[in-house]
């Protein structure tokens, strides 16, 4: 069974803890609005200029302010990576709870919708750019490759659970290859091949087609 939507949001967000934010020490209302305003911007950053654009002396020229008062919320520039990771990865998870796929009640349709949802943002120029740099800092950092995980097990885990509720008979070895089958499979609309490779405009229906196909529903 997967960790819920819900409860993977209140763990990249605030870890459990009420004087946290993305892992940043943040008591009061006002400094939770800076570690916000901060996150942001570095969000920013990362979709214009990648990684390579996310030092400090950049980012506090971008939020306006002392380069001391920036190195307050973060120590090191793997904290920074860190809080930008889980706020990417929150507002990301937001937008799927906010879609409602998987608050649909039947299993085929939620399965369709949450496939549909994963191949729009994978093909968003945005979400690509921004893509990319999660994946450089999940190769480079501790802190973005926890969290990164921590969102791959959390989507192959909701395909896991849907398998199992379409295909009762198959394996549970089975259900985990035909889970990490469907993830390639919806990867390959992302960031594959950079920006001036265009994708045929049939893969997106393919795609689905043979994600379905996978766990036994009508291609």
């Amino acid at each position: 069974m997967s960790l819920s939507l819900d409860a993977t949001l209140a763990q990249l967000s605030s870890s459990d803890s009420p004087n946290e934010l993305y892992g940043v020490t943040a008591p009061s209302a006002k400094s939770r609005a800076t570690v916000e305003k901060v996150l942001e911007e570095a969000e920013a950053v990362l979709a214009e200029e990648g990684v390579a654009g996310l030092t400090f002396r950049a980012l506090a020229r971008r939020c306006d302010m002392r380069l001391s008062n920036l190195q307050y919320y973060f120590a090191t520039q793997e904290d920074l990576l860190t809080a930008v990771t889980r706020y990417v990865l929150v507002r990301r998870l937001s937008e799927l709870q906010a879609r409602g796929p998987l608050g649909l009640i039947e299993t085929p349709q939620r399965f369709t919708a949450y496939i549909e949802f994963r191949m729009e943002r994978a093909a968003d120029p945005k979400a690509q750019a921004i893509t990319t740099g999660l994946r450089d800092l999940a190769l480079r950092q501790d802190g973005p490759a926890r969290h990164v995980a921590q969102i791959c097990r959390f989507h192959t885990g909701v395909l896991e659970d849907m398998i199992a509720l379409l295909a009762p008979d198959v394996s549970e070895q089975d259900i985990r290859r035909k889970a990490a089958m469907i993830a390639a499979l919806v990867e390959a609309v992302g960031p594959t091949c950079g920006r001036m490779f265009d994708l045929p405009e049939e893969l997106r229906p393919a795609i689905l087609s043979q994600a379905r196909s996978i766990v036994g529903l009508p291609a």
